[in-house]
């Protein structure tokens, strides 16, 4: 049988002996400098409970069956907080607080939206299992197998991400119009790839907009043969002069010198800031993670804040120049095709007007020059 033991701390060692005079009996005693201890089952501690006042006695510890009892009762708070912060941070794993469906295409982020709702798999619900993920997959694909190959549903910690692939069903051309093939733009012809029709053009062949370049009209003998739909791709050397303008003075951000830490806790789309916050008008921080949980969405980092000011600076002309010529170029590329390239840029002129340096630049380039013209045929 296990039995109750209760240590006592009784401070003055004198009092002792009148504790002994009331027929109260001490399994063990320990003299120690700051008094003694005193060990005593469960009859004769609660003989001694109306002296504790009166000679100083506190309880240390519990030893036996009522010793989790005693130390539920001492720590209850902290037991108590520690259990609820458990089933808090056990609830806040299994709830979603963010769903990304990744596609730029609104109608297809619409429908999978929908069903996703359908299935109670949205913001603030709870997560899903393996198998219930794999399930609405399944009715997505069902629902919808014109418009998705491949459905995948990945979590993230509280943040379920969706990726998707659309399903591209290649209709049969059915355009049988006659068309010759045309230069887009005025370009010098530097490669023809005809699959069908009668080239008439050469390579190295300058071109005006709308020249037929290969034909639709097979022509022998000066007399058309036959007309078909002419195919193929053209590619040219074009050219073209870009103009952009910039201020005459701009803004640029530098460092103070002056900065500070503290530590920044991330929580959901939120950043707290805790313990030595300074007020800057302008700074810019680093980040050093400490602490990151992959189940609840909160982070804990050391982040170091840098004061910094906008001072105004006077572009150079050389400056101006490269700083024009980068977004020419980029302006330029931008209404390109990809397949298209750069093959040769100049700067043509370099002025200021109206508080403003404009930069010209002359641009070759190598591009598909491809583009259509129908044939009308007579009584059809």
């Amino acid at each position: 049988m296990i039995h109750t033991y209760y240590v006592l701390h009784l401070p003055d060692k004198k009092s002792l002996n009148r504790l002994i005079r009331y027929d109260i009996h001490f399994k063990k005693i320990i003299y120690q400098n700051t008094g003694c201890l005193l060990f005593v089952d469960d009859n004769n501690y609660h003989k001694l409970e109306k002296f504790f006042k009166l000679y100083n006695i506190s309880l240390i510890r519990v030893e036996g069956k009522k010793k989790y009892l005693f130390l539920f009762k001492k720590y209850h708070i902290f037991i108590i907080s520690v259990i609820l912060g458990i089933m808090f941070m056990y609830l806040l794993s299994n709830i979603i607080f963010d769903v990304e469906i990744m596609t730029n295409k609104e109608n297809l982020k619409e429908i999978i939206r929908n069903e996703l709702e359908k299935h109670d798999l949205k913001k603030y619900h709870f997560v899903k299992s393996f198998k219930e993920k794999e399930e609405i997959k399944k009715d997505i694909l069902t629902n919808y197998k014109n418009q998705f190959e491949w459905i995948e549903i990945e979590r993230n910690g509280s943040k379920y991400s969706v990726k998707l692939l659309e399903r591209i069903i290649e209709k049969e051309e059915t355009n049988n119009q006659y068309r010759h093939i045309v230069a887009k733009r005025n370009a010098v012809i530097k490669e023809i790839k005809a699959t069908n029709g009668q080239i008439i053009k050469k390579v190295n062949d300058y071109v005006n907009r709308g020249d037929i370049i290969i034909s639709g009209n097979i022509i022998k003998n000066d007399e058309i043969k036959n007309t078909v739909k002419a195919e193929g791709k053209i590619y040219g050397e074009t050219w073209y002069n870009v103009s952009v303008e910039l201020p005459r003075t701009y803004n640029k951000m530098i460092y103070t010198g002056n900065e500070y830490e503290r530590f920044t806790l991330n929580l959901f789309d939120k950043r707290l800031f805790l313990f030595g916050k300074k007020d800057y008008a302008n700074f810019e921080y680093e980040d050093k993670l400490i602490l990151d949980s992959k189940i609840l969405p909160f982070s804990l980092s050391k982040t170091k804040v840098k004061e910094t000011k906008l001072d105004s600076y006077f572009y150079t002309y050389q400056d101006a120049y490269l700083k024009g010529l980068n977004l020419a170029r980029e302006k330029l590329l931008d209404s390109l095709s990809r397949d298209s390239q750069i093959l040769l840029q100049k700067k043509l002129k370099l002025y200021e007007e109206n508080s403003k340096i404009i930069v010209e630049v002359f641009f070759k380039v190598y591009e598909d020059i491809t583009d259509y013209k129908n044939i009308v045929i007579e009584g059809e």
